[in-house]
């Protein structure tokens, strides 16, 4: 059953959003190692903004020295690592790559094409040319994550082609990345419909969850001099919705943030060494939340930990 799935998320129409199907290699390939239905959906999505990206380079005739071929199986088969490491796919983590670049060469895929697997992450290193770049920018403009370090590699390859300026290629870029990143909510809300272990469960409703948790230990926060406060995203309809919560005790500062995706991000701030850290993580249950809310709590104020 879950096999059949996989074939289907992978190459049926779809229309919220319209996404393009993955080459039949990749398909079957996915379908071959029983990926979870989840990182197919998540797979097909980044696919298709790899594809958006070469569609905007191709109108404009640019000569990057790039196999279009290459870029679109790259963001077909990227993560299927992850098959092998499969709690990597809700929390952070870096063995699916390697494993996936040999789980590819076992399963007979040129080493040129494999390497997206393990590239996709390594693309501020030296041997990152522009295609891995290219797959690199699709995994994180699919929900619309900027990262100015990517972008800049990438406008260099552009301009040294185009033999333009960088900042015009820079505001060329940023408005085609803008574009693409618009539609983050409907290729989010697609890959979050499939279950990440092919048992038909569905994710939970994160906000609802952290303002059901906030709720019930509002009491044990002024009873241990923590600062807290909740807030909402508008109830105006979108697909992707939040909920935020705001601790501080002494001079540590945290911002949680969790979407109805079951994405999660973290600002840690410690506001007495100028110490900042962003971290993101992916949740399928409400116990994950919980046991992620205790943590972070804990680490706010430490010598008065929360459950």
């Amino acid at each position: 059953m879950t096999t059949s799935r996989v074939l289907s998320i992978a190459l049926q129409d779809t229309d919220q959003p319209p996404l393009r199907p993955l080459p039949i290699e990749a398909a079957e390939l996915l379908h071959d190692v029983d990926a979870p239905p989840r990182l197919v959906a998540h797979l097909r999505a980044v696919h298709d903004v790899a594809g958006q990206l070469l569609e905007w380079i191709a109108a404009r005739n640019l000569d990057l020295g790039i196999n279009a071929g290459a870029v679109l199986f790259g963001a077909a088969t990227h993560d299927i690592g992850k098959t092998l490491h499969p709690a990597e796919l809700s929390t952070p983590g870096a063995q699916h790559e390697e494993a996936g670049r040999e789980l590819l060469l076992n399963r007979g895929v040129d080493s040129g094409m494999a390497r997206f697997a393990a590239t996709h992450a390594g693309w501020s290193t030296k041997e990152a040319g522009m295609e891995d770049l290219l797959v690199s920018l699709a995994d994180k403009i699919w929900k619309n994550k900027r990262v100015p370090e990517l972008e800049d590699l990438v406008v260099a390859g552009l301009a040294v082609a185009s033999g333009r300026p960088v900042w015009e290629e820079f505001l060329d870029l940023d408005s085609v990345l803008t574009r693409i990143g618009d539609q983050a909510d409907a290729r989010l809300a697609f890959q979050m419909s499939y279950p990440a272990d092919g048992g038909g469960r569905r994710p939970p409703n994160l906000p609802t969850a952290l303002t059901a948790w906030f709720a019930k230990n509002e009491a044990v926060f002024r009873s241990r001099g923590i600062t807290a406060e909740l807030g909402h995203s508008p109830a105006d309809g979108r697909l992707k919705t939040s909920t935020w919560l705001t601790v501080e005790a002494g001079s540590r500062v945290m911002l949680i943030t969790v979407w109805s995706s079951g994405e999660v991000e973290l600002d840690h701030a410690d506001l007495g060494t100028g110490d900042t850290r962003p971290e993101h993580r992916d949740l399928q249950t409400d116990q994950e939340l919980h046991d992620l809310l205790g943590s972070a709590l804990n680490w706010v104020a430490p010598d008065h930990p929360v459950q």
